[in-house]
């Protein structure tokens, strides 16, 4: 993950930066206040000790670094997983609806207790308490007014904050051209299988797991993570050289990069190559639209259907039905070329006990049997938790030929079962 860093703006204003992008924490006499949001940003405020109690819902922006809604969905899972508080989310009933609406769609989704069905829960409305700002929230002392073009805190009656005086000098446009100017560009047909593992982490920890795979003049990116220009520019990648993306699912983690990939594909004029299954385009269409209104002409999508081979340039590209808690669905996917195969678990829950109860014979071990590099999602910690345990993968590792190695997990470096490491690339020769 990028380091953010904090800079004093005012006694009561400290603001979060982080690739271009910020949110700003006002300090008042009903605790903290965070205008906005950006990727990442839950694990921003754990970086430099803060716990807001209120939140600022502004107007839906997004520029090629990010948006200023997306973060949100971890924030609420670390309250849920972690412990935390009700927070007030403050805007006008557009933004704060709309923001709403979208975390409904994939946070309010879960497990059953046996980790068989996918249920809706009520933990939306438990962590996210709707204020809206029209024409003012109040909170004892504290007013916050919302309108298009200024956001304005006061507490006892003296002005906290005035967005408008506090607008970053540099746009954030600005600063992604500036990053891809330093990097070259890369048209070199390649004829060996590479896997460029971009992240490894999660919604918690580290870099969210984010995956490069190229051959011949394909470059597909697997689960675009936040910030692209600039965590893709740290590993020697031009932006401008992907070719394809890869959307396994819908949890925030795994798409927090797209609306910079679609103001990226609105500002170069090159539509997006999106390749995900029905059901999930259906979703990031639905919650993106208001982003990006000419969705379907800035999205070039692509149907991957499970169980049907599909095939890009000289990449095959397989994919099945994940065991996981979203109604769209979750790809696991393998590709092939060069007379080699890379699998790719994506989230899913393997329990042998389970897949007996599921019977679903893509999840099993077998599925993998092909591959020559396996990148299996791992948990350490929670044999029952919604991830893969430990045991599990091993006892997947020796059910197969191929190496099998865990990511979407802190790192660590004694673990039981290699990892995959983050900023490496793997060849397939």
């Amino acid at each position: 993950m990028i380091h953010s860093r904090i800079a004093p703006i005012t006694e009561n204003v400290n603001r979060i930066e982080n690739c271009g992008m910020s949110v700003d924490l006002v300090n008042t006499s009903r605790g903290t206040v965070r205008i906005g949001s950006m990727p990442d940003i839950s694990k921003f405020l754990n970086q430099h000790g803060f716990r807001e109690e209120i939140v600022v819902i502004p107007e839906w922006q997004g520029s090629m670094a990010g948006d200023n809604h997306t973060g949100e969905e971890f924030v609420l899972w670390q309250a849920q997983v972690k412990g935390g508080i009700r927070k007030h989310y403050v805007g006008h009933a557009n933004d704060v609806t709309q923001m709403y609406q979208n975390l409904n769609a994939t946070f309010s989704f879960f497990f059953d207790a046996k980790r068989i069905s996918i249920i809706r829960k009520k933990w939306l409305r438990n962590w996210f308490n709707k204020k809206v700002a029209t024409p003012v929230y109040k909170n004892g002392s504290l007013k916050i007014i919302v309108d298009q073009n200024n956001i304005l805190l006061s507490d006892h009656g003296r002005i906290l904050y005035d967005r408008q005086e506090f607008k970053p000098v540099v746009s954030e446009n600005d600063q992604v051209e500036s990053i891809l100017a330093q990097v070259s560009r890369d048209s070199t047909a390649r004829e060996t299988l590479e896997i460029m593992a971009v992240g490894t982490g999660n919604g918690f920890v580290g870099t969210v797991s984010s995956f490069i795979v190229r051959f011949g003049k394909q470059v597909i990116w697997i689960d675009p993570c936040g910030y692209p220009a600039h965590v893709l520019a740290r590993n020697g990648i031009h932006w401008d050289d992907i070719t394809h993306i890869i959307i396994t699912h819908n949890h925030e983690d795994h798409i927090q990069g797209f609306s910079a990939c679609l103001k990226r594909a609105e500002k170069i004029g090159t539509p997006l190559n999106l390749i995900t299954a029905a059901t999930i385009h259906r979703l990031l269409k639905k919650q993106f639209s208001q982003l990006c209104p000419e969705f379907s002409r800035r999205v070039n999508f692509i149907p991957l259907s499970p169980k049907t081979p599909f095939k890009t340039g000289s990449i095959r590209i397989e994919s099945r039905w994940n065991h996981h808690f979203l109604p769209y669905g979750t790809l696991g996917l393998k590709f092939s070329a060069g007379g080699k195969t890379f699998g790719f678990s994506g989230d899913t829950k393997f329990d042998e006990t389970l897949n007996k109860i599921i019977d679903r014979t893509e999840l099993l071990p077998q599925w993998f049997s092909s591959s020559d590099l396996v990148f299996h999602e791992i948990d350490f910690d929670n044999p029952g938790s919604v991830h893969t345990h430990w045991k599990q993968v091993q006892k997947l590792q020796q059910a197969i030929s191929g190496q099998v190695l865990g990511y979407h997990t802190p790192f660590l470096a004694h673990s039981p079962l290699p990892l995959v490491q983050e900023g490496k690339t793997y060849y397939l020769e």
